[in-house]
């Protein structure tokens, strides 16, 4: 696959500055990395914060302007491509969706660092590294029509938090890992993270639109996922060490969170043993 970059950069627009409507020949993806703004894409208009992406195809008509006092702070890569197999991957990006554990920075800023610096060879790197970076744009998108269990549900559920409130979610799954072959409470998951046990809830729900008791399965159901995924532990030896007394009931617990028994999903994962390209 062929991809030409024409532009990068490390952008920052004051309050109510910005791009008035204009249309360009080449794609354009734009992370917003602090701040606001508010862009009109195809006539539809929505607001970006910081973490989320734009992606405005070639030829559409688009603007934005920062909305926030601290202005909007973004990095931006232009690209063409003429490859029919590319455009294709690109047809499943959407305009607006967030950027998962800053997988999309990581690449975005290295691209950009690259045509800073130009050394040896950063056209080709950069071109890698955008390829890259489109091939996981398109997997964060087709995750939303893939079933759970082939996906990561407990990123999925977190929005953008403000910093005690992603340090919280943080602590509630240290604990839950720390004890997850134990029983216990929602009040000692509580007491054990050292927050009122009202506020946890809250704040819990708030941030992903779930239940304590519904989080807490999502942690564990991950981390089923992690198991059968990365280890060659028997199912009943994962449902021990996830606190599950028999089989039945792990299984059970499995396909209500996945959709599907987890011997149908141990088996779909470790049956292959080559893969050819």
């Amino acid at each position: 696959m062929d991809v030409a970059i024409t532009s990068s950069g490390r952008f920052r627009y004051a309050c109510d500055s910005g791009k008035p409507l204009h249309y360009h020949s080449d794609y354009q993806i734009q992370l917003v990395i602090a701040g606001e703004a508010l862009v009109t894409l195809d006539e539809v208009s929505f607001l970006v914060c910081s973490g989320e992406l734009v992606f405005c195809r070639k030829g559409k008509m688009h603007a934005f302007h920062a909305t926030k006092v601290e202005g909007v702070k973004m990095l931006e890569v232009k690209f063409t491509t003429s490859d029919a197999e590319l455009e294709a991957i690109l047809q499943g990006i959407e305009m607006k969706f967030e950027d998962q554990e800053k997988q999309l920075y990581s690449l975005l800023s290295r691209i950009v660092l690259e045509g800073q610096r130009k050394p040896h060879h950063y056209k080709y790197m950069s071109g890698t590294l955008l390829m890259e970076c489109l091939l996981v744009m398109n997997r964060i998108c087709l995750q939303k029509s893939l079933p759970v269990y082939e996906s990561l549900p407990l990123h999925q559920v977190r929005l953008v938090a403000a910093a005690s409130e992603s340090q919280l979610l943080d602590n509630v799954d240290d604990y839950i890992n720390k004890h997850i072959e134990q029983s216990f409470s929602l009040e000692d998951l509580a007491k054990g993270c050292g927050y009122n046990q009202d506020y946890l809830y809250r704040v819990i729900k708030k941030k992903t639109g779930l239940s304590s008791i519904k989080y807490v399965n999502l942690v564990k159901f991950e981390r089923a996922l992690f198991l059968i995924q990365n280890t060659e532990q028997t199912l009943t030896e994962i449902g021990w060490n996830l606190g599950f007394e028999n089989l039945q009931y792990f299984s059970r617990f499995f396909k209500q969170h996945g959709g599907i028994t987890p011997s149908e999903y141990i088996t779909k994962v470790r049956s292959t043993t080559r893969t050819d390209y």
